[in-house]
């Protein structure tokens, strides 16, 4: 009875399965299939925004239930207060609208941040690439804060802006802003 060392047997094995491996069609696109953000009212950057109006936020695909959560409104920068208010879905869950409990603040900047870990309802993670397309930036850890003065004190444990907010990339999603009136 022959032996090979188990690295070699284990290369063997790569190597074969590798060979058998090929496909005789193309690969699947997954941004194909990805939901994005087509578009938000207001536009990102957009200055002048009636304070007493919802953002809207329309996607791609239909979005998986709870994504709301997912996806807030600050005051001021990515790490400033949470603006109270209620998420509702059109019925084909394409279109989220944030109507805020009360007028926004006038001559205020308002950052709308997107978790990486927005799912559309067939289970695909949002393209956050495609976003950049219409306004929105990358979150950089560096802006979620790294001492007490940031978000969650520098923690980023569970709880809002924990656990679905930091990528596999080291980003925290994408952000949108505006100015209002």
């Amino acid at each position: 009875m022959s032996r090979i060392p188990l690295s070699l047997g284990l290369l063997a094995a790569a190597l074969a399965l590798g060979a058998c491996t090929t496909s005789l069609t193309a690969p699947v696109d997954p941004t194909a299939i990805r939901p994005t953000v087509l578009s938000i009212v207001p536009a990102s950057a957009t200055t002048g925004v009636d304070p007493t109006k919802p953002v809207t936020i329309s996607f791609s695909h239909p979005m998986l239930t709870g994504m709301e959560m997912l996806v807030v409104l600050h005051e001021g920068t990515v790490t400033g207060p949470q603006v109270a208010g209620t998420s509702g879905w059109s019925a084909d869950r394409t279109v989220l609208t944030f109507t805020p409990s009360a007028a926004l603040k006038a001559k205020t900047l308002y950052i709308l941040h997107f978790s990486p870990s927005l799912q559309g309802a067939n289970g695909q993670m949002i393209n956050m690439a495609a976003g950049m397309a219409i306004g929105g930036q990358y979150v950089s850890g560096g802006m979620m804060g790294s001492t007490a003065s940031g978000m969650m004190n520098g923690q980023w444990g569970l709880g809002m802006m924990g656990a679905g907010w930091q990528s596999s990339d080291g980003t925290f999603g994408m952000y949108f802003m505006f100015t209002t009136a």
